[in-house]
């Protein structure tokens, strides 16, 4: 039997191979992002799923500690079999996790799906209500996907149609994912001498927190004089989004860009000198169209320009001042799957300051960011 075992373990590792390993990260900063600013997880599945989803509830809540930073909200949908059992001989067991999740979910919120065939019908129920709601889905499928891999904004999918070898790595990327946040949260508590304390009534997000420290932290990044105004609209959130993308990279100036479903502009922000404003749509359709916004849109990829008087992809505008300055930029699409919901750039004084780690770092933050982007999106277009 020895050659069916060396069969299954070949056949296992060239599958390990071809996993989404970009979107692995995304999943990754997803749940950082969640963790940072109090959102809730949930999650689910079905037989072996339902195991793989018992297990990362597990190590989301324990595996993932970390001093001064706070615990994942975690919630696991096939864990109480009391509640689980009740529900399926009451209403049916497709909607074993729609009712349960219908009583806690809020928009932000993520709520993962395991499903090895990614067509559990009461999964995909659940999965619609996450999305009706504005929270973030991501969904952990195998073979083709099914409408579960459709629907989710986030799908990460094994690239195998053996479900032993699904549900092996389905587990195996629950383990990296909780690995890599416990080491995200080592690099964000490092990044600032003083803990940051986070209230108990009306909490500030740990994102909030760790923008103000480095405001007044006195730090030679040009941003010292931005000051936060607390925005109560949708819109002007975005500016709020953008301030903290600037704050993190030293730029002086940045835009931020929504789309709709048919890449038509539906809101955004400006920030220069440290004030923000909110673009009329004809100004911003006009940036999404043309120069680096646009390239990059249109493009589905980030952008690095080391000088702006150089490269073609940059459009001078008229707050650009002189034509001839050097000034460096990077440019990154704000996107979930096959969907482009915006962009985001980031504007330097100087040519020559950015890098392509600097790239890679906005990459991963406007990641961070898309849970909130989305919902604002949705809110937005309602």
């Amino acid at each position: 039997m020895i050659e069916y075992i060396r069969e299954y373990m070949t056949e296992l590792d060239q599958t390990i191979q071809k996993l989404p390993v970009e979107k692995i990260d995304q999943f990754v900063h997803v749940l950082h992002n969640a963790r940072l600013n109090g959102r809730q997880v949930f999650i689910m599945g079905n037989g072996g799923s339902a195991s793989t989803a018992s297990h990362f509830v597990c190590d989301l809540a324990k595996n993932t500690a970390f001093p001064d930073l706070p615990g994942f909200k975690v919630i696991g949908l096939s864990d109480n079999m009391s509640i689980f059992s009740a529900l399926a001989n009451d209403h049916g067991y497709e909607n074993v996790f729609v009712d349960q999740l219908r009583n806690f979910v809020q928009p932000n919120d993520i709520v993962i799906a395991i499903s090895t065939s990614g067509n559990s019908e009461n999964v995909i129920h659940a999965v619609e209500l996450a999305n009706k709601v504005g929270a973030f889905t991501v969904g952990m499928t195998g073979y083709n996907g099914g409408k579960l891999g459709k629907i989710t904004h986030l799908e990460i999918r094994v690239p195998s149609h053996n479900i032993q070898h699904i549900e092996d790595l389905h587990l195996s990327i629950e383990h990296v994912v909780c690995y890599s946040l416990l080491k995200m949260a080592e690099i964000t508590v490092s990044q600032f001498s003083e803990p940051v304390d986070l209230p108990l009534n009306e909490p500030k997000s740990l994102a909030e927190s760790l923008f103000d420290s480095a405001i007044h932290s006195g730090d030679d990044t040009g941003t010292k004089d931005i000051k936060i105004i607390p925005s109560k609209t949708e819109e002007q959130n975005l500016g709020y989004m953008l301030q903290i993308a600037l704050c993190s990279t030293g730029a002086s100036s940045g835009t931020l860009i929504l789309l709709d479903q048919k890449g038509n502009v539906i809101a955004g922000a400006t920030v220069r000198e440290g004030q923000v404003s909110n673009p009329s749509m004809e100004q911003l359709a006009e940036i999404s169209q043309h120069g680096l916004a646009g390239w990059v849109i249109k493009n589905r990829k980030p952008a690095l320009v080391s000088n702006t008087a150089k490269d073609e992809r940059w459009l001078r505008r008229p707050w650009d001042g002189d034509p001839a300055k050097s000034r460096s930029a990077v440019s990154v699409p704000l996107s979930v799957n096959d969907r482009v919901l915006g962009s985001i750039t980031l504007v330097h004084p100087q040519g020559g300051e950015f890098s392509p780690e600097d790239l890679e770092y906005v990459s991963k933050m406007a990641t961070s960011l898309t849970p909130s982007i989305l919902a604002a999106a949705h809110l937005i277009e309602k």
